[in-house]
């Protein structure tokens, strides 16, 4: 394949001045110069399994010039739009004439001779041939294996892909709230008020043995402390109540008040080794129950024996709560001890408002409804199953109806 392109040139070539009535004109030649550019290119055609083809790209692979000779053409005729430019001339000497005396001659004064200018030759040529042989390239020869397609379904055997079956997760039951709420007492036999109350599923003595109580209840010991009059029986104690049916164990109270249990963080975490994690196979063990103190206190207290207690299996976290009846602030605390607590879940053992009955009810109201909707908040106990509290005599009082009710 050939492709040819022209460049015009415009040579001015002579200059001619001739005389033409009196004033000297100017005339310009004018040349036409063709050049002729050759390029050759390659395209591949490939025939298809239909027997179509199909042709790819062109591709240049030689490229030539041919310089063409220039040839006069006629000179444009100048119109008013495009004046022809002004004349550039060299005028011709003239040659001084010694003027004789009127009064001695009457010959005339001769004309100056203006020197000849020859005749411009004119030769006119032809643009020469561009005609190129074309370069013949052989066919490439490509081999394509043609796909046989089949005429019917029952020639294509298609196999059933094997898909594994996706894991199935293991389902976490959410922690009922109607299983939540428990009873702290001291005297078994005011337990028998909450008998017929259904969501009342557990009760702990800060002990870890009692007299019998509602078999509706769990009963969960505690280790209360690591005094000798604490620790000589808790092995038997805790053996018994995991026999009769308790799952939890509780590990000590207020740990971090020195009129409680008293310990040292580091003390208390080697006492939970020697007396609870014996029974990290048989039971879920709670943490210490710690007050809502501040300071060195509280959280802080949990913090620095969860670290101290690094090795321990604790499966719950264990704390108290009192500061009147804000039931925000109360939340809020609670969200707090789930993070200080390493995300275990919350065992809220002790907690009251402050205020009348009626008032006392309103907090109790507002908080379990938020504790038995929150995950994190396992069980809670409110403070506490006495005469004049939760109970008048063996009778629920208002507030422990509204402690009872769902």
């Amino acid at each position: 394949m050939r492709t040819s392109f022209s460049t015009l040139a415009v040579m001015v070539t002579s200059l001619l001045v001739k005389e033409a009535f009196g004033a000297p004109a100017l005339r310009r030649d004018y040349y036409l110069d063709t050049d002729s550019v050759v390029v050759t290119e390659e395209i591949w055609v490939n025939q298809l399994p239909d027997g179509s083809y199909s042709t790819g790209l062109p591709t240049a692979v030689v490229t030539s010039t041919i310089d063409g000779n220039p040839v006069l053409v006629t000179e444009p005729v100048p119109s008013p739009t495009n004046p022809p430019p002004a004349p550039i001339f060299d005028a011709p000497a003239i040659a001084e004439v010694a003027v004789p005396d009127s009064t001695t001659s009457t010959s005339p004064i001769p004309e100056p001779t203006l020197p000849s200018v020859p005749d411009a030759v004119f030769i006119e040529q032809k643009p020469p041939s561009t005609s190129v042989e074309p370069t013949t390239y052989p066919t490439p020869t490509t081999s394509v294996t043609p796909t046989v397609v089949p005429t019917t379904l029952e020639s294509v055997a298609i196999p059933t892909p094997s898909v594994p079956a996706a894991p199935v997760a293991p389902i976490v039951p959410p922690i009922s709230s109607s299983g939540k709420r428990g009873l702290a007492y001291n005297a078994a036999n005011l337990l028998s008020a909450f008998t017929s109350a259904s969501n009342v599923t557990w009760a702990y003595n800060w002990g870890s043995s009692t007299v019998a109580i509602p078999s509706n209840l769990e009963y969960v010991p505690m280790l209360w402390g690591l005094r000798q009059s604490e620790t000589s029986n808790w092995h038997e104690s805790a053996d018994k109540a995991l026999a009769a049916g308790s799952t939890h164990l509780l590990a000590f109270n207020e740990p971090d008040l020195g009129a409680q249990a008293n310990l040292g963080y580091a003390e208390a975490a080697a006492g939970y080794l020697t007396y609870m994690q014996p029974y990290a196979s048989k039971a879920k063990l709670v943490s210490p129950a710690v007050t809502n103190g501040g300071g060195e206190m509280g959280l802080t207290w949990l913090s620095n024996f969860l670290r101290a207690c690094s090795s321990c299996t604790i499966d719950k976290v264990a704390l108290h709560w009192y500061n009147g009846g804000d039931a925000a602030a109360f939340k809020e605390y609670m969200a707090k001890a789930y993070t200080a607590g390493g995300n275990r879940p919350l065992w809220i053992t002790e907690f009251e408002a402050s205020g009348s009955d009626e008032e006392q009810a309103a907090f109790l109201t507002e908080v379990m409804a938020w504790m038995d909707k929150t995950d994190y908040i396992e069980r809670y106990a409110y403070f506490m199953v006495s005469d004049g509290n939760l109970v008048d005599g063996t009778t629920l009082s208002k507030l422990g109806s509204a402690y009872a009710s769902s």
